[in-house]
């Protein structure tokens, strides 16, 4: 750690807790006082100290980036407190080809505590930002749990629809002949570090604009499931402003000094954890964590969609449906979710997955442990060894 950086955490810490500040060097783009541009002064800021625990209230607000779509989650005031958030909706990533074949299709709404177009909470600082890249089948939405429980822990969080690898991209692919709105491209090329990027873009002018001195891009997390981790790796890697790299559900491949951590389940049968984990050791500062039992979907919402019920009463069965493909995404929307079956070759993993009620916790408190360390300079970050289901490796 650079002596920079050590500086830029002392004070980052200190601000968290509140306390006065006098000549401290290094400090923040956007840090609360007389330069940050404010004018009012911050609501206090106290969190519970398990990182597994909401801290504040949540909004939420969609935006554009030039043409790729944005949803963005950030603190908001405790007078949001009470005021109902706004279930996340994936019936929007329906193409309306495959509603019109199929005679209509509904998935449930996700309950989550995010305010639609809430304020932005004023902090003791600007806060910090993680972007956020889905995996193949899923979307901006996919893992809103995890966005919105960073939010409430003092980040941005900010995800991007990645054209080519988006749930509305691949439904249309399962049918034979493709309907309208097929897009596989994604399979061929990645689409998530333009969507990082556009993410930060966004970011950046929000910095300069309507939220100047309440957001600081220039302490940036990094995060991604699945197909979204290998992006985060590659756009991690690129991005020099990128202060820490959480990659989930996937290996790592980042040959510059940044913290990194690559968080797998161990019955994972779409990304295999002894796949995945091998690649810490590649790490310049890098951590494998193992989730004992749980797979791939874990790390994200798509469970509650219920796709593989959907796709048995409306799709088995069906002569126009791409054999191949079918399957394929058959496995991929049911790894990790109740009724799904592991098909890792391993004796923990015989029977079924973890439940998410027990998984649940550890995608909330992991990832919050690691960027506080490193993007607040607060806390021990995530402890090496065991700790039930969950277990961490240095690299």
């Amino acid at each position: 750690m650079t002596a920079r950086r050590s500086t830029k955490m002392t004070c980052l810490a200190l601000l968290t807790h509140m306390l006065p500040l006098v000549g401290c060097g290094g400090e923040p783009k956007g840090a609360a006082g007389e330069d940050s541009g404010q004018g009012e002064e911050p609501e206090p800021w106290a969190l519970p100290p398990d990182p597994g625990a909401a801290g504040a209230p949540v909004g939420v607000r969609s935006d554009l980036q030039g043409d790729v779509q944005l949803e963005i989650w950030y603190p908001t005031t405790d007078a949001m407190a009470g005021e109902p958030g706004e279930p996340a909706d994936f019936n929007v990533f329906i193409p309306d080809s495959v509603n019109e074949r199929l005679g209509g299709v509904e998935f449930p709404l996700i309950p989550t505590v995010a305010v639609r177009d809430a304020p932005l909470r004023r902090g003791p600082r600007a806060w910090p930002v993680v972007l956020f890249s889905h995996g193949f089948g899923g979307t901006r939405l996919q893992s809103v749990s995890y966005a919105t429980h960073l939010a409430s822990r003092g980040y941005v969080v900010i995800a991007a629809d990645h054209v080519g690898r988006s749930m509305g991209d691949l439904l249309p692919c399962i049918f034979s002949p493709a309907l309208e709105g097929c897009n596989l491209t994604g399979f061929s090329s990645d689409p998530g570090p333009a969507g990082l990027a556009a993410a930060l873009a966004w970011a950046d002018a929000a910095a300069e604009g309507e939220w100047a001195g309440l957001i600081d891009p220039d302490t940036l997390g990094v995060s991604g499931h699945s197909a979204g981790g290998g992006s985060t790796s590659t756009f991690g890697q690129a991005e020099l402003r990128a202060d820490a790299l959480l990659i989930m559900a996937a290996g790592a491949e980042v040959q510059r000094e940044v913290p990194t951590l690559v968080y797998v389940g161990s019955c994972d049968g779409i990304i295999p954890a002894s796949d995945a984990l091998p690649t810490v050791s590649t790490l310049q500062d890098g951590l494998g964590a193992s989730l004992q039992g749980a797979g791939h979907l874990a790390f994200s919402d798509l469970c509650a969609l219920d796709l593989l019920g959907i796709a048995e009463r409306q799709l088995d069965g069906r002569d126009d449906l791409n054999a191949g493909l079918y399957a394929g995404l058959i496995q991929l929307a049911t790894d990790g979710c109740p009724g799904g079956v592991p098909v890792v070759e391993d004796d923990a993993c015989a029977a079924s997955f973890l439940p998410l009620e027990q998984s649940d916790p550890f995608i909330r408190s992991v990832p919050t442990a690691f960027f506080d360390q490193h993007l607040w300079g607060l806390g021990e970050g995530v402890a090496l060894g065991e700790a039930g289901p969950l277990v961490v490796e240095g690299g």
